[in-house]
This record gives C-alpha cells, structure tokens and sequence, in this order.
C-alpha cells in the first residue's frame, strides 16, 4: 500500500526537483530539466514518443511530440478535496492563460501538457481528477480574446495529464532511489536502510546516535559569541543578538547584466539547503558558496548562527535537556524575528574554523580534512569516528559544512594547503554524487584564488543601511544592559539620533561597527568622525572603564598608560608580521615575547636594569593572565587580540610612528598586499585625523605613484585605484576636499589604464564618494558615462561601475544598451595563452621573446579569460593552483621580461582586452601574497 509522503515539507525548489526525477521516470532519458529561477513555465521538458500503458495499464494513449511538465505545488493542502480541486483549477488557468498570451514569452508552444501537484484530489466519478480533465478538456476549445479562431487546440494543445498526490505517492512507494534523495520524504526504513549502509562500521542503532549526539551535544558548546570587548557580558547565545544579514552576488553573466538586488544570505542558504545538491540532479550547477564581507561584517556570527540553525532541524524529534531545547526554541524565535522559515530538511551540520584546522595542518601537511573532521566528531560524540566511517556517512545523508574564516590563514606555506584541502574535500564528494552542501567565508580583499570558480557562487555582504544599525544597536544594547533599563532606554534613545547624521552613519556600516559606537555613546557621548578614531576612540573608551574598576589593575594602567598602550601596538605590529608569515595560522603571542617587548619598552623609556623595572614589568605580566585591556589571555601561555581589527589598529600605530622618508617606504611596502590592506587604511586614517598636511599630502602621493615603482607591475595590474576606492569607502577624506577629489581622480583611472583587480571594491569607494557630495557625485558620473563611447575595454568598465555604484539610472539608458548590445564577449570564452601568442609574431624576435616569456605563456595556457569584473578565472580542466610566486612573478617582474610582455599585451586586438585583465588576476593573485614583513623589519 502506498504511503503518504509530506510533500509539502518540501521546498519549492525541491519539488520542482522531484517533478523532474519523476518525469524521468515516466517519459525516460530525453527529459530536459530547467534550472531555479524564470523557467517560462516549464519545470521539464521532453520530445518524443510517449507509451502511456507502460506505467499505466488502464491508460492505452500515446504521446509523440513536445511535452512541457509544470509543478504546483500547494503550501497547505487541504482535507477537503474540493478545495484542492479550487486551487489546482485556479493554478491550471494561469498556466494556460499564460500560454495563450503572446507577451509572455514561453518560447516554443507544447504539443502536450502534464500538471504535477501535491494536492489530493477525490477519486469519485463526476469529481475530483474527472472534474479538472473536463476543466481542461473544455479549455481547450475556449476562445482567446473572442476570436474563435485562436484556442489552445489550435495553437496545438492535443492532450494533458494531471499527476495529482495519490500517483506520486505510488511512484515514491515503488522507488526507493527517488525517495532517499528526498530527505524530507524519509521515513524511518528509510533512515534504518541508510544508517545500514555502515554494516561491518557501526551497527545501525551504534552510529545514528553518534550523529545526533554530535548535533545536539554541539548545540549548546558552540552556540556562544563573545562580548567581552564589550563591556557587558563575556558571552552571548548566538541566536540572541542575530540580525538577517543582506548579501549581493557578484554579477558572474559579464558586466552588462544589471546588478542583482540585495537578498536575506541566510534565507538564500536555506533555499538552497532545501534542494536535493547531488551533482547527478544539479549538474554543472555553482551549489556552494562563498560568503565575503569586511572586517566586522558578521561573517562568523552568520555561519554560527546558521550552523545551529541546521543543528536544531537536525535534532528537531530528539530527546533534549532543557539547555538544549532553549537554543532550539531561541533559534525558532530569531527565525521568526527576522521572518524567516525554519530550514525544511535534516541537513547534518558542522562548522570548521579554518584558523584551528591550519593550525593542525601545518606547512609539511600534518592531519588531512577528513581526518580532522573525523576527530571533532568524535570528541563531541564520545565515540571514535574513523575518517572512512564519515565519508561514508557524507556519501549517504544531506550534510552542510561551512568552513569560517579563510581570511585567517595568511601563512603562505599555510593557505595553499588549505585550498587544497577543500578543493580535494569537494571534488571527492562530487564523484561521490554526495547531496552536500559547501560554506566558505573570507574577506574580499586579498580573495583572488575564486576557490572552485565552477562549484561555488559568491555573495558579498552588504553594508548595513540606517534601518538595520539601528536593529542591530537596539538588539545589543538591550542584551549588554538588560540589567539596567534606565540605561538601556536612554542609550538606545541616543544612538537612533546619531543614525540620522549621514557622517555618523558612514560610521556603522558593520555589526561590529555599529556595537563599537554604542559602546563609545554609552561613555562617551560623542562619537568619532571617522573609522580610525572610532577603534582608537574605543580602545581609549574600554582602557577608561578597566581604569576606573575598583580592582587591583586600576592603578597599574592609570600610571602606566603609555607603557601599556606602546605595548599594546608594539604586540599588534609583532601579531600581525608573524600571522603573514608564520606556519602557525592564528595570530598569538607567547608571554615570553610580550615580556620582550615590555623589557625593551621600558629600556627605551630609561628604566634601567634594576627591581624598579622588574617590579613593573612583572605588574604588567600579572595583568595579563586575566585581561590587559583588548590582549586577552589564550591557549599555550599566549595573549592574542580578540578582534583582528584592533590587531591591525594597533599595528597601523605602531607603524605610523616613523619619520617621514621611512613611514613613505611603509606605505609603499605594504600596498600591494591584501593582508596589509586593513592596516593601510588604518595608518591613512591616522594621518588624515591628526597629522600636518604634508603627511596628508604624503599619504595621496604614495596613491598616486604606487603603480609606478620598481617593485609592482602597476602597468598590467595597477594597485592604486584599489588603495584609493578603500580610502574613499573609509571616508576619510571627506572634511578635506582637495585630496577627496584627488582620491577620486585615481579611482577614476579604472576606465582608463589598465584593470584593477577589485572593480567592486572601486565602485562601492566611486559611490560612497558619490553620496558625500554633489559635485563628486556630477564628476564621477559624467566620467563614467563617457566611457560608455570610448574603447571595447572602456565602455564595458564604464557600464560595470555604473551598475555597481549605483549610478546606472542617471545616464542616457540608450548609451548603456548599446555598450549590452555589442557585449564584451564573456558568452565566448577564449584562452589567455592563445590570445598572447597567437600576437608574439609581432615582435622583432618572436622566437626570443617567446622563450623570454616561456614563464608567462605556461602559466596562462590553460586560463579562459574571466567575465569581467567577477575577479574569477576560467580553468580548462577541473582545478588548478595559481602560482603563489615563483617564475612567473619573476619574468613579469624582470624589466627586460616585463617590458618585453607588456609590448606583447599592448599589441592585442582591442577587443582581446580581457586577455590582459587574465594575465593581471594570475599576476595579483601570486605576486600580492609575497611575505613583505622582513621589509618592515
């Protein structure tokens, strides 16, 4: 007897899923199924010959032409069914409306039609399915438009079917393939069958309890944030203080598509959970994904915060203690505050911190991915998991890994290994045919590798707008004083005045922002101008509350504030310089080296050798081991920043502190590098806070010039306008118009010279710039517009930046058509090796230059050339590791070399610019990981 199955607990991509599974296999191999999104009403289609007395011997018809298969699928089906027969009618004439309508564009019309529904339907003669085939039948001699002459018979419709919820049902008894990939159609012999599958592993009744233990157990250690840095409690539940993060996804069609509108990132990887992933039901499909975002964005909150999400559907009908069940029930309820659905399936979850798995990697390659995943497990679950017992487990039930914080693994022995990690995680798993889920997290910047380009899709969180900081303020305000009403009321009143200041709101673009200014409003009451002095301004806001507790430490950092403080930016230079280049992904430092850095403050302060410094320094020391203001103590007798911005504060102030000949070369070291970059911005905003106007002027030089050094092919892959659009972003130099514009002029140079490899990084600098002040706004966008009639390269930028900045709308939308109309050929991808050699008979030594640049041309032979602006590149093949230094940094680097190739590139066709921007991203990508601490040094 057939069983009942939910079919409404499905997703509505997951039915069109199972609408498709089932089509293959009524109709057989030639069904052709659409993706997500605008299908023109077909969710499959077939052409052929259709035996209908193969799956049903009381039905003797035979279809041979074109079939179009659609699924309705009704959220909540009713018990009545003549209800369900209401809405599946109701459903059907929409569809055969639309069909009739010349302007909905459904391409080619169907010769036969078949409805799939989750709907019962009475089986009474006269009712149910009989009334909706009379429904139909009827239809198709009906007039369209009052013209007899136009009917759907006579556009071509012979014949249909209705597939309705008793037929499914049927169908998923009899095939257990389609039923197991349905996760929400498992029924317990189903999930006994799977766990079964581990036979001669762990019994069925030893291994399922393993996972769920892991799940629940994992619910209630891993569900904290921290708080410490925020003066109220040390640790909040995750779901308590979570707001919906927006994200938009990089725009991967080319740059002529108009930009995708910001969406829910949590509700986006719920759609997707919901789906059957198998790579045999989503085949070429990007089904991961990658989630970057700046520091403080919320990158770790989000997947913590999803994880348990996951967790909580998982073990949804477990037995749990009451801690258990309150991150349930808060989960439930911060879905439902940000209106959201609960995850539909049991996706098993597990969360990877990518610091701690380098950590254990090492660069010889110590533990491998899935053995470390292995031992989590097990130490959670209290039971030994072998690696090859959770493969298996992988293989065999719909899982969801994220992995956290790529951004956190800057060693350069370190990072490829992880990459390789993952890569070889997720290829495994596709050859596996495994219904899995892939997460990833990482900053922007310095994100150039595109992990996987053809297995995951991109999304960029977005900026908070003035809405969401005053959600996120009001939420963390009443979780840091909900001991203290009076307060709580009074701050939150505050901060949604200062969320009304544009140059307030520039301020609190992140969660971690936004946290940080109340803080500082708390204490304070005056908030910072700029995002150099609200870090600092809070440092100096929790130094004045350590300072006035009634404790042993108060007086220590009242007389020693300016020790404390050096020593607090000597540890976040010294942190950041051994995170660039250290083997040891986490950035910690051993009190034997904080003691060296205070013993040789203290020397340089005149204390000399003695009890008196001894005395001092051991305070210092003692302070430690409890908290020193922002270094807290962590594992290994170590003390570490808990916020990695703080660290490149505390580094840019060290940094900063130099004459004026050397703090230029600081500058100019560290620009190129991605891991320096936030420190960069950080030692711009203190000279623009404070400093003389010759070291403001200093400061746009560098920006100005830095593309024409010794030390960076700036020429193929400039590095300036980058630099500038992240000063622009910052807002820094908004109170001083004349370098404002300047910073402006070099970002500008994106439609002009060659392609900066972050052209969504320079649009968002291009708009926040914009939105300051009116002539900016004026300049940047006629700028932009009269690219839009200069070369291939630069009207495809023009209209890039434009979308992406929010400016598209203001310019003549004919001049944009027709930059969309002649394209950027990104729909014909062409090898960036052919492209340069089939040009190297230009040269006056073609042979010569060839064996030159032998280096270059290997190293790009098998690269497509990206879509523009996407930052991805295209490999012929399944992956492969882009150098990390080595020959080809060194043949574009050597002037002769690199004077020889840039004759080469400039003799590309116009419209093989993008050739070019392939060669820059390999180029970036290797010669911008190079270690540049020793430099510093």
């Amino acid at each position: 007897m057939a069983r009942d199955y939910p079919l409404e607990e499905l997703s509505h991509r997951a039915f069109e899923q199972l609408t498709v599974a089932l089509s293959l296999k009524i109709l057989g191999d030639g069904v052709e199924a659409f993706g997500s999104g605008p299908d023109g009403g077909r969710e499959a289609t077939f052409h052929g010959r259709v035996d209908w007395s193969k799956t049903d011997p009381e039905d003797d018809g035979a279809w041979d032409g074109y079939v179009v298969v659609q699924a309705k699928q009704a959220e909540n089906p009713s018990s009545d069914p003549s209800v369900n027969l209401r809405w599946l009618r109701t459903q059907v004439d929409a569809e055969l409306d639309s069909w009739m309508n010349n302007s909905s564009r459904r391409g080619q019309f169907p010769r036969y039609l078949i409805f799939v529904t989750n709907v019962r339907l009475s089986s009474v003669p006269g009712s149910g399915v009989d009334a909706i085939n009379s429904h139909i039948r009827k239809r198709l001699n009906e007039s369209w438009a009052n013209d007899n002459r136009n009917t759907l018979k006579k556009r071509g419709l012979h014949d249909w079917r209705v597939w309705h919820r008793d037929q499914l049902n049927g169908w998923l008894t009899g095939d257990a393939s389609i039923r197991q990939a349905f996760k929400g159609l498992l029924t317990v012999g189903d999930i006994l069958a799977r766990l079964g599958e581990f036979s001669g592993v762990f019994e069925p009744e030893q291994f399922g309890p393993v996972l769920r233990a892991h799940a629940t157990r994992t619910l209630t250690t891993e569900r904290w944030v921290s708080f410490r840095e925020a003066g109220g409690s040390h640790r909040e539940s995750v779901e308590n203080v979570f707001i919906d993060l927006k994200a938009t996804t990089a725009n991967n069609d080319g740059p002529d598509k108009r930009d995708h509108p910001a969406i829910s990132l949590v509700e986006e990887i719920f759609e997707r959970s919901d789906m059957v992933l198998k790579p045999s039901m989503l085949a070429g499909s990007r089904r991961h994904v990658v989630v970057t975002g700046q520091a403080g964005s919320g990158k770790s909150t989000v997947t913590r915060f999803l994880t348990q999400a996951f967790r909580a559907a998982f073990a949804a009908n477990e037995d749990l203690t009451p801690s258990e069940s309150e991150v349930v029930d808060g989960t439930a309820a911060a879905l439902k505050r940000i209106g959201i659905a609960n995850p539909r399936g049991k996706r098993w979850p597990m969360r990877v911190d990518l610091a701690e798995f380098a950590d254990a990697l090492g660069p010889d390659g110590g533990i491998d991915l899935l053995r470390w995943l292995s031992d989590r497990v097990s130490s959670r679950a209290g039971l030994d998991i072998k690696p090859h017992t959770l493969k298996r487990w992988l293989m065999h039930w719909p899982c969801v890994i994220i992995f956290d914080g790529l951004d956190e693994v800057t060693a350069p022995e370190v990072r490829p290994r992880v990459l390789d990690e993952i890569t070889q995680f997720v290829e495994e798993a596709e050859r596996d045919n495994a219904d899995l889920l892939v997460i990833v997290t990482t900053r922007p910047t310095g994100y150039t590798e595109q992990l996987m380009p053809t297995h995951f899709q991109q999304f960029d969180l977005a900026y908070l707008d003035g809405i969401e900081a005053v959600e996120y303020g009001r939420l963390v305000t009443m979780r840091r004083l909900s001991d203290d009403l009076d307060r709580r009321d009074q701050l939150i009143r505050s901060f949604e005045k200062q969320v009304g200041v544009p140059a307030m709101l520039r301020l609190m673009k992140t969660p971690l922002q936004v946290l940080i200014m109340t803080i500082i409003l708390e204490r304070v009451g005056v908030l910072p101008a700029d995002r150099f002095q609200l870090f600092s301004r809070y440092f100096d806001t929790i130094y004045e509350r350590e300072s006035a507790k009634n404790t042993n430490l108060a007086p220590l950092l009242t007389q020693q504030r300016s020790l404390i403080v050096n020593v607090h930016e000597a540890a976040g230079l010294k942190l950041q310089l051994q995170s660039e280049h250290s083997g040891d992904a986490r950035a910690v430092l051993s009190m034997v080296d904080l003691r060296g850095l205070l013993e040789l403050r203290l020397e340089e302060l005149g204390h000399g050798p003695g009890l008196a410094r001894d005395r001092i320094a051991d305070q210092v020391m003692q302070a430690t081991t409890e908290r020193l203001v922002l270094l807290v103590p962590v594992e290994d007798d170590s003390v570490a920043f808990e916020i990695r911005s703080l660290q490149e504060l505390m580094a840019a102030r060290a940094l900063v502190s130099a004459p004026d000949n050397i703090l230029r070369e600081r500058l100019i070291i560290t620009a190129p590098s991605p891991h320096w970059r936030n420190t960069w911005v950080f030692i711009a905003g203190a000279i623009f806070a404070g400093s003389a106007d010759h070291l403001r002027e200093l400061v746009i030089d560098v920006v100005e010039s830095v593309d024409h050094g010794l030390d960076w092919a700036g020429w193929l892959c400039p590095i300036g306008p980058d630099i500038a659009a992240a000063l622009l972003d910052d807002g820094l130099a908004v109170p001083t118009p004349k370098w404002h514009r300047r910073l402006v002029g070099v970002a500008l140079r994106a439609v002009a010279g060659a392609v900066p490899l972050d052209l969504r990084g320079i649009a968002t600098g291009l708009a926040a710039s914009a939105a300051t002040d009116d002539g900016l706004h004026m300049l940047i966008r006629n700028e932009l517009k009269l690219a839009l009639a200069g070369t291939p390269r630069a009207s495809v930028t023009g209209v890039f930046l434009l979308v992406h900045s929010r400016l598209a709308n203001e310019v003549p939308q004919a001049a944009l058509r027709a930059v969309e109309a002649n394209g950027d050929g990104s729909v014909r991808p062409a090898a960036v090796g052919a492209a340069l050699r089939a040009k190297l008979f230009t040269l006056p030594d073609a042979s010569g230059a060839e064996s030159a640049l032998a280096p270059v041309l290997a190293e790009v032979d098998d690269l497509l050339v990206p879509a523009y602006g996407s930052r991805e590149i295209g490999v012929a093949g399944p992956t492969r590791s882009l150098p990390s230094d080595g020959e080809f940094v060194s043949a574009v680097d050597d002037p002769e070399r690199g004077a020889l190739l840039e004759i080469l590139i400039g003799a590309l066709d116009p419209e093989d610019w993008r050739a070019a921007y392939g060669v820059a991203i390999v180029y970036g990508t290797a010669a911008s990981r190079r270690t540049i601490g020793g430099l510093l040094e």
